[in-house]
């Protein structure tokens, strides 16, 4: 079993130098999670915070600058957005920031990409918002394109659906995994049957996570394709303590002052509790045939990633 880390805030809370700026924050925890054995760091991409998880005026970094930051910062952690907005960035300046992401890390860079669904953010930001099915076959049609920029000798021609490429020189190129983001069943999972690498869903249980794989099976059966050649990852909302009803205090703290306030007590996630409960929810989605699971912890709680460093990761 492998572990990732997805950051969602720029908030550390019980980070070691609370004065840092938002940058050597990043940096650190990012730091300390690979010395502790994670092996897959990712940002959230979008424009500024979402409202369950904190307020639009806290900051935000963009995707692919803080990525890059990173890349220089660490040594051996794959690093990706999660998930890639496809209608955030023209898909040939997509394509050029995954090499130059690649480059900068030594290889490390994962393209995890996903068809949109925040409108406040399109709307905001002039940004048409298709609906679902258009969505899907522009996500699509740009997978298609950055594979072919990334691995083709340049200059690139692209003919797609949605997007083109005409001569486009992307040097230095790179082969890149690609990460499929989301659960819907007629499309998203018909995409990422017919194109990823790896397969990612977030927000998640057990129950629901073995349906999604279910009739992901059944579409890369219909397209003849190994269920088992796309690696299974999962995100979960984590957070732990050395007492179950601690963490669950802990967890509803943390998102009490968000716009959407925090869950009802019944609805806080299953991986908010002691190491061994936890590990427990670890140990369930492994039997599911999950590869990599990865926290997301609300404002980056310090002391989860510390008890999960010393007393979940190593049981795997």
């Amino acid at each position: 079993m492998e572990f990732g880390y997805h950051t969602t805030s720029y908030v550390y809370e019980g980070a070691p130098a609370p004065e840092q700026p938002v940058a050597e924050k990043l940096v650190d925890h990012a730091q300390f999670l690979e010395a502790g054995g994670f092996s897959w760091f990712t940002l959230m991409d979008h424009f500024w915070q979402l409202p369950g998880i904190g307020h639009p005026d806290e900051p935000t970094l963009e995707c692919y600058a803080g990525l890059s930051a990173l890349a220089r910062e660490t040594d051996e952690m794959e690093l990706s957005g999660l998930v890639t907005c496809v209608h955030y960035r023209n898909p040939a300046l997509l394509a050029k920031e995954i090499a130059s992401l690649d480059a900068l890390s030594g290889g490390r860079a994962l393209l995890s990409i996903g068809a949109g669904w925040f409108d406040d953010e399109y709307e905001a930001a002039g940004i048409e918002f298709p609906d679902p099915a258009t969505r899907v076959r522009q996500l699509r049609d740009a997978v298609r394109l950055v594979d072919a920029a990334l691995t083709q000798d340049s200059p690139v021609d692209y003919d797609g659906e949605y997007y083109d490429l005409d001569g486009f020189y992307c040097e230095p190129s790179a082969d890149v995994p690609i990460m499929i983001g989301g659960g819907g069943e007629q499309l998203t999972l018909r995409v990422t049957a017919e194109y990823a690498d790896r397969w990612n869903i977030p927000g998640v249980g057990p129950d629901t996570y073995e349906h999604k794989l279910e009739v992901l099976a059944d579409h890369c059966e219909e397209l003849g394709r190994d269920d088992d050649d796309i690696e299974k990852t999962v995100t979960v909302n984590a957070l732990l303590r050395e007492d179950s009803a601690a963490a669950r205090a802990a967890y509803r703290s943390h998102l009490e002052e968000t716009p959407d306030g925090p869950p009802a007590p019944d609805d806080v996630p299953a991986a908010v509790g002691t190491p061994a409960e936890v590990a427990s929810v670890v140990e369930t989605f492994g039997d599911l045939g999950v590869e990599t699971f990865q926290i997301e912890v609300p404002k980056n709680d310090r002391r989860t990633a510390e008890l999960f460093v010393d007393e979940v990761l190593p049981q795997f």
